[in-house]
Order: C-alpha cells, then structure tokens, then sequence
C-alpha cells in the first residue's frame, strides 16, 4: 500500500474537505485527489463520495480511517520513543562504581539525575576496581566511578575529586593521632581488604617500596564499609579513604595514624570506555556530574565531545 497517498487520505478523512486537506499539507487539491484516486485503484474500492461541496466516506473509507489513524498514531509513538532514546529522556543507565563513591557522592547524584530523567532504568553495580573495569570493557556498564589511581587500557578516566587514603586505629587505641613509622604500624594487627581492592594493592605497594613486611596479623574482609566497621569495634588497623570515614573521626570512634612523609592519594575517577561515544543517558549523566561539581579535571583532552549538544 502506498503509505503517501494513505497519509493523504487519512488527511481528507480527518477534515472531511479535499480543499482543506490541500492546505494543511500544503499541496494543490489536484494533487490530493490524484493520490486519493491512486489509493482507490490500488484497493479496488471507493472511498470517498461527492456530498455538496463537501466528501463523505464511504463504508470502505470509514473502515480504512480507522485503521490509518492507529497506524500513524503508532508512528508519531514511534518517532517519540526513538527521540526520547536519542536525546537521552527514556533508556537505561547502569553505573559500575566502588564503594565509596556508592556510599558518599552517588546517591545524592543518581537522585538529581532521576529528577530530570525520570524515565530512565538506573542500576548501580556496586564492586572493586577490577570488577568496575571489566563490567566497563564487557559493556555491562556505561560507566563506571572508581577510586585510585590505577588506569586500564581501553579505558580514559576523568578525576572528579581528590581524596587521600589514610590509616586508622580504634578512637581509643595508643596510636590514634600519633605520628610512626610505617614499619612500626604494620607490626599492629589490620583489617585489609579483598585481593583486587585499591587500598589492598596500595598497601602492598607501600610495603614492597619502602621493604618491609606486611602485616602478619590480619582479618581480611570484602567491603569498605564493613572493613570500617571492624576498625571501629576495637580491631587493629586499616587504610581507607579519608572522605569515608570524616564522621567517624571527629565523634572521635576512629582516629587517625600519621605517618611520617606519605602522602596517598586517592582520587575518585568517571571511566568511560576509549573511542566510545557514550549512550544519551550515560552522556547527561556525566553532564550533571559536572554541572554539580562545577569543573572536571581530565586526565585527557576534548572531554566536551562526549557531552550532549
């Protein structure tokens, strides 16, 4: 079926005028007859009649206006859909992201972004930074906000806050604010994290550098809140992020360790998959990310292209 002159028809049945219907599509009533008398040929049927100075539809005509008003309806839902997928308004945004941003900065941004696109599908994987890397590559996430600094290939990383790792003790435990070695802190009993975790690798790293042992006493426990947690009841040591643990330290049931010249940082970093243009809602939702923090430190250049026009 020729789906112009059905449009055309659908237009004539609409106004109930072939003059009419020629003005509102902006071609010559010539031209709209033609095609109406085209569609009939094709269907073998009248559809419309002569009543006045007007047309009636036949029996064949109603029952074809019916029929062409669903489908072009299904078409103007169609083409809304597919806009709503381009501009980023429906669709699905899944986040891959380690804890503390999942426990700190996320929320308040997944929120934000629900109140502007609140159509789409958010899920937020919560894991490591191996995990949160190969979820990415996989493409079972869009994006994913990682702690550290760590890169991966086929990956670019955008900084979007600096935090520092730090060690802490129990509030009342005889280090809490004082200054020591490393090697002196790692004689005490610690709480690490799973193999792959950030602080676990860091740890190790300090320990190989600066050669010493790492510590001989320890509970290893999946998960930062937890690991806290651990700190908090009364057992030894452990490195975490500075930001996650701000409350714990000023109502004094955590305190810190200094040790003496380190410095780790710990920056919270949006990955995104290289020579990948992001998906609409992963684009406004890195849109937002630096709308709320007001400027984005990038670890590469021409990091407007990925954002929406």
């Amino acid at each position: 079926m020729n789906l112009h002159a059905l449009r055309i028809f659908t237009e004539v049945a609409k106004s109930g005028s072939v003059t009419r219907s020629a003005e509102n599509l902006l071609i010559s009533q010539p031209a709209v007859t033609a095609q109406i008398r085209n569609l009939e040929k094709e269907l073998g049927m009248r559809l419309i009649q002569s009543k006045g100075r007007s047309i009636q539809l036949t029996e064949a005509g109603q029952e074809l206006a019916i029929h062409s008003n669903r489908l072009f309806a299904l078409e103007g839902e169609i083409e809304k859909k597919m806009n709503d997928l381009k501009t980023g308004m429906q669709g699905s945004l899944n986040i891959c992201t380690t804890s503390l941003p999942a426990n700190t900065v996320l929320p308040h941004w997944i929120i934000k972004y629900k109140e502007s696109y609140p159509l789409v599908d958010v899920k937020l994987f919560k894991s490591n930074s191996s995990s949160a890397f190969q979820r990415l590559l996989d493409y079972s996430a869009h994006v994913a906000i990682v702690c550290g600094e760590r890169e991966e290939e086929g990956v670019d990383t955008y900084t979007l806050l600096e935090d520092e790792l730090i060690f802490i003790v129990p509030g009342s435990h005889r280090l809490a604010g004082k200054e020591v070695s490393l090697e002196e802190l790692m004689k005490e009993p610690f709480v690490l994290r799973e193999e792959g975790s950030y602080t676990r690798r860091k740890l190790v790293a300090l320990c190989e550098s600066a050669k010493i042992n790492e510590p001989s006493s320890f509970i290893q426990i999946e998960g930062m809140i937890e690991s806290i947690e651990a700190v908090k009841v009364g057992y030894g040591a452990a490195l975490v992020p500075a930001l996650a643990v701000k409350n714990e330290q000023l109502d004094g049931k955590l305190g810190r360790v200094f040790v003496k010249d380190l410095y780790i940082k710990h920056p919270i970093k949006l990955c995104i998959r290289k020579n990948d243009e992001p998906f609409s809602p992963a684009a406004n939702f890195i849109s937002l990310v630096i709308t709320e923090l007001g400027q984005l430190e990038s670890t590469t250049p021409l990091f407007e292209e990925l954002l929406p026009e």
